[in-house]
Order: C-alpha cells, then sequence, then structure tokens
C-alpha cells in the first residue's frame, strides 16, 4: 500500500480499518503533507485486541507534519511481529518512533534506517506503568543507520537493556547528543552515583559486549 502527496488526510489509517489490514505486508508512506499520524489505534474498539499484523516493511519519508507513527495505546492491543524493514526519513516532527510495549516485540526486524528526523529525541517510547529496567532484544537487527538527528539522545528514555547479537552494521552520524557506548567501569559509577533515571544519558551499547561478540562489525561513526 503506498500514500503519497495526493494524500490530504491528516490519520492515514483510521482504527475502523485496521481489521481489514492485518494481512498488509509493506507500507509506503512519502510526501503527505497533511499526514499527522499513521496507525489510529483506538482502544475503544474492541474489534482491533490482539490483532497480530503482518507488515514486513514500513517506509516513512518527508512527511513533515508527522507527529506519531502509532497512537499511544495500551500495551497488548496490537502488534507488528514480522517487521523486517523500517526505513524513516525526513519526518521532521517525529520525537518518538515505537511505543516501548511495540519495540519489544521486533524479533524479526534486521534493519532500521532513521534520518533526517530533527525532533527525534529518542526510538523508543516510555509508556505509564514502566518503571523497571526492561530488554529491547532484536535478535535478527544487521544493518542500524542514525544519521542527521540533532536531538536524538538515547533508544529508550529508562532503565534498559539493548541486545542485538547479530549487528553487522552500525552508521551513526550528525547525532552529537546521542551516546552509543558504555564500558563496565562507566556503568558501575554510574550505578554507585544513584542517580534518578531522567538525569542519566543511557548509551545504546556496551563497548565490551559488542567486541566480544562481533568479529566482523563494521562501526560508521562521524
Amino acid at each position: 500500500m503506498e500514500f503519497d502527496e495526493a494524500c490530504e488526510r491528516d490519520t492515514l489509517i483510521p482504527s475502523h480499518v485496521l481489521p481489514y489490514l492485518k494481512n498488509l505486508e509493506e507500507l509506503n508512506v512519502h510526501g503527505c503533507k497533511s499526514a499527522k499520524l499513521i496507525f489510529d489505534i483506538d482502544e475503544s474498539e474492541m474489534m482491533t485486541y490482539g490483532i497480530v499484523f503482518r507488515l514486513k516493511k514500513l517506509i516513512l519519508k518527508n512527511l513533515l507534519n508527522l507527529k506519531c507513527v502509532w497512537k499511544e495505546t495500551p500495551r497488548g492491543i496490537v502488534s507488528f511481529p514480522n517487521l523486517n524493514i523500517v526505513i524513516v526519513h525526513g519526518c521532521e516532527g517525529l520525537v518518538t518512533l515505537f511505543p516501548s510495549s511495540l519495540a519489544r516485540n521486533l524479533k524479526k526486524l534486521e534493519t532500521l534506517l532513521i534520518s533526517g528526523c530533527e525532533k527525534l529525541v529518542e526510538i523508543a517510547g516510555k509508556e505509564d506503568g514502566m518503571e523497571t529496567t526492561i530488554m529491547f532484544e532484536f535478535p535478527c537487527l544487521s544493518y542500524l543507520k542514525l544519521v542527521n538527528m540533532p536531538l536524538l539522545s538515547c533508544f529508550y528514555p529508562g532503565k534498559h537493556h539493548l541486545e542485538c547479537p547479530l549487528l553487522e552494521i552500525l552508521f551513526v552520524a550528525n547525532c552529537p547528543k546521542l551516546k552509543l557506548f558504555t564500558s563496565a567501569t562507566e556503568a558501575a559509577t554510574e550505578a554507585a552515583t544513584e542517580a534518578p533515571i531522567s538525569l542519566l544519558q543511557h548509551p545504546m551499547f556496551s563497548i565490551e559486549i559488542l567486541v566480544r561478540r562481533h568479529k566482523h562489525f563494521d562501526l560508521f561513526f562521524f
């Protein structure tokens, strides 16, 4: 399915339409100036509860007014476990890409490319009731590219662990606030300070783990 500049809707896929698109495998949205929301997931629509979508490829490009991809919803209402490729470019108003509950269920994600999203602060957003340390596991992710995002500061704004055992290419450019790596020593120092979570800048990866696991790992950092 494709939406282009001819589309003048602010919500591209309303909640009542979602159940009929559960077999959709590719969504390409580009140049829609009026688009503010991609998936409207209304918790009052009982027919959407528990739906597993087959979407494999999501491409969002040059959506200048996009505020949200997935409307914030109670955990478990829908899931997109088959997402394999996610490409987001030029979505200047986007602050968060994934709800954290959805990001924790992306076990088949292989490619994640995000660029030119000037207001993006975090990749996975924090949801109510998730105060403990959580685990994000991407067992298939091999290519991660983050480019030209001046406000991006973390993967997730709370205590968490990020596991990408098959990561082969990590490309990061012009993301000055993003702390990519931490060491065991730094982690121990941060824990000893007992600083509030909101005041800590959470690195994405442990440098020791990356070096130990990845013999053929390519890092591009500018």
